[in-house]
């Protein structure tokens, strides 16, 4: 039982000082394929957050947009609204000048038929 004690304890030993020398070796300079997919990562992210910004951007822009479309929309209708009063307007007195012109000509058709 002692022998296999001392086996398992030299099994463990060897394991063991094995695992450290792999930990202290030196490490290698990255290939031509890491490298290049390095690259590849870094511009990846750096088109990442330029299309954030760029989308950043054209949202504040748009709302821009969006809020003088709807002062422009709310003038177009006051002006459109103003012109449909003057418009009312003037067909009052359009009618109300045509009313007094035919009575006017009632009047003298009246007139006329008396003499």
């Amino acid at each position: 039982m002692k022998k296999i004690s001392k086996l398992l304890i030299g099994i463990v030993m060897v394991g063991a000082a094995a695992t450290l020398l792999a930990a202290c070796q030196k490490k290698e300079e990255p290939g031509p394929a890491e490298a290049l997919g390095k690259k590849i990562d870094g511009a990846v992210q750096e088109a990442g957050k330029q299309i954030e910004e760029a989308t950043g951007k054209a949202k504040e822009q748009s709302s821009d947009t969006g809020s003088k479309l709807g002062e422009a929309m709310d003038k177009a209708k006051a002006d459109a609204q103003s012109a449909y009063e003057k418009t009312k307007e003037g067909a009052k007195e359009l009618t109300q000048k045509a009313g007094e012109k035919m009575e006017e000509a009632g009047q003298k058709i009246q007139d006329a038929s008396k003499k």
